[in-house]
């Protein structure tokens, strides 16, 4: 389990196979993730809008076709009576098949858009270096972020000065980047020794911006 790097979850929703190497299990998965992308709905944001009980209700995958259907209707690229009637259908008839329409130029269009390379740019005036220790402060904003509780007010190592990103949860207007950091973590800073159960420690490689972070004075 060396190296096993952060999910992002909570207790609770069971096991996590360490030797799965794709996201998905069904053919249909990755397709409806495809959608999702397509339709502009990859973002955590939009994912943590689903309402609480049909987010705990609904899948990983299940939560991006969500996702893209809010943004559709959103957006007033479906109409709200029309998606609920073909969801009324799909749930009578799972072998149902939508209208469907070709457009080559759309597709030569999003083909294109999907094989640009994207590299985000190197971290600008970063505050900490490699080999650094960092505590990741004790916080709960109230925008949204990417810092798991289990890791606020512990204590990491510096990994890698990964990139200058987006802040999460600041509008895209703002232009607000900032550096951000592969941290290292101990499992038993995280959850104590658990080698008596059965799971040896090991490291978590977690990404956080510099703005979650303080020096650690230990």
């Amino acid at each position: 389990m060396d190296g096993v790097h952060d999910m992002g979850g909570m207790q609770g929703f069971g096991p996590v196979d360490p030797s799965a190497t794709e996201s998905g299990h069904e053919g249909w998965e990755s397709r409806l993730q495809a959608v999702a992308f397509m339709a502009g709905a990859i973002t955590r944001a939009g994912i943590e809008a689903i309402e609480p009980a049909k987010y705990l209700d609904s899948t990983y995958h299940e939560r991006w076709i969500i996702a893209a259907e809010k943004r559709a209707v959103a957006k007033g690229k479906v109409d709200a009576d029309v998606l609920a009637r073909w969801q009324d259908v799909f749930a009578s008839d799972v072998d149902a098949l939508p209208p469907r329409a070709e457009d080559p130029d759309r597709v030569a269009r999003a083909q294109a858009t999907i094989d640009k390379s994207f590299f985000l740019p190197r971290a600008r005036n970063p505050r900490f270096a490699v080999g650094d220790r960092v505590r990741v402060k004790r916080m709960r904003p109230e925008r949204h972020h990417r810092s798991p509780r289990y890791i606020r007010g512990v204590v990491g190592e510096v990994e890698k000065v990964a990139c200058q990103d987006y802040l999460p949860g600041t509008p895209a207007s703002a232009d607000l980047t900032e550096p951000v950091y592969t941290l290292r973590f101990d499992s038993v800073d995280l959850w104590g020794d658990r080698t008596d159960e059965g799971e040896p420690p090991h490291d978590l490689f977690i990404d956080q911006w510099e703005s979650y972070l303080e020096a650690a004075h230990e």
